[in-house]
């Protein structure tokens, strides 16, 4: 309601961010909060941090990737395949997600990029960032993937 004095707390519209995800909820758009989450619905076959612009990467945070069925009536199958690839140099490893699932990335841990394959239907992607103080990015090479 406009003129509560709770309307501060609540985002009704929020901003794109540069990879394609929505931001939500994050320090920018309520000033006292200290998380950030991002969402974004995957409708088609994509690969995700490859690129010069969003690569493989880690950061001063921890982050929790939800992976989630958009079929009510389906709820544990995810409608998808992803390669979730972690770490860096010997400990790179690929993770694959079929199921509705969570990925808990701890602070300093290189992640990406992300491959979804065989999408068949549109999946949530929700990543919840628990932040505080002022976050880092650091863009690093992962070493050689292969699926």
């Amino acid at each position: 309601m406009e003129g509560s004095k709770f309307e501060r707390y609540i985002v009704r519209k929020g901003v794109e961010h540069p990879a394609g995800a929505r931001v939500i909820f994050s320090g920018d758009l309520i000033a006292d909060a200290k998380t950030k989450i991002e969402y974004i619905y995957i409708t088609g076959d994509v690969a995700v941090g490859t690129g010069k612009d969003f690569p493989p990467h880690k950061h001063n945070y921890e982050e929790i990737f939800l992976f989630l069925s958009t079929d009510p009536k389906d709820t544990e199958t995810l409608g998808a395949e992803v390669e979730f690839w972690l770490g860096q140099g010997d400990d790179l490893e690929k993770v694959v997600l079929a199921t509705p699932s969570s990925v808990y990335v701890p602070a300093g841990v290189v992640h990406f990029p992300q491959i979804w394959k065989n999408v068949s239907r549109p999946v949530l992607l929700i990543v919840v960032m628990p932040t505080t103080g002022e976050s880092r990015i650091e863009p690093v090479s992962a070493g050689r993937l292969t699926s």
